[in-house]
């Protein structure tokens, strides 16, 4: 099941406001732990991360508050923060496999850290940037491997977000799946001409 979801700590008003001021409608749900939003798709059948993401970029324009896009399939896991600095992507493949060579692992095992470590600081939590450098999907021998939906949960329990997002999304299915979710539409959707008739 894919994953299209947006989550985000800024307050369920201010996210309800910004998808109703934005161009694309969904489902929002307030969570204990945070907002979800699951997007419209696109009109398009295949769409890229820049696409499916814009309609987050907007919302995180109009909440001032950072957020994770989650995004699934069988073959890649993305989360995408995005903050008022632009957005950062963090990547797992499936059969993915480190490096071989110990010097090159090593290298590459830093600059990973360190990615994280920013991204944990750009989201508002520098504490939990060594979490985050954990949530990999690494071969380990003998043990199965890590399922990529497996790696976004952890991502949301790294910074205390609802995991129930990961596994939902509009892009393949009209329900949210989701308890108390409620319909959003966009009022900027239709540009000027709509509003100006709609007031008519």
């Amino acid at each position: 099941m894919s994953t299209y979801a947006l989550v985000t700590k800024a307050a369920a008003p201010a996210v309800t406001e910004a998808v109703r001021a934005g161009r694309t409608g969904g489902f929002v749900v307030d969570d204990p732990l945070g907002v979800i939003v699951l997007f419209d798709p696109p009109g398009r059948t295949y769409s890229s991360t820049g696409r499916l993401a814009k309609p987050a970029r907007a919302l995180v324009r109009h909440t001032a508050t950072p957020a994770w896009l989650l995004l699934c399939d069988e073959e890649l896991a993305e989360a995408l923060l995005i903050d008022d600095e632009g957005d950062a992507s963090l990547q797992w493949a499936a059969g993915w496999e480190p490096s071989s060579d110990p010097g090159r692992y090593l290298a590459e095992r830093q600059e990973w850290d360190a990615y994280c470590a920013e991204l944990a600081a750009r989201f508002g939590a520098p504490e939990r940037g060594p979490a985050l450098s954990m949530v990999r999907n690494d071969p380990v021998p003998g043990e199965a491997r890590i399922p990529l939906p497996d790696l976004l949960r952890r991502l949301c329990a790294v910074f205390d977000l609802p995991d129930i997002a990961v596994g939902r999304s509009l892009l393949d299915n009209d329900e949210p799946g989701l308890h108390d979710a409620h319909r959003v539409e966009a009022t900027a959707a239709g540009g000027v001409w709509h509003r100006l008739f709609a007031r008519a």
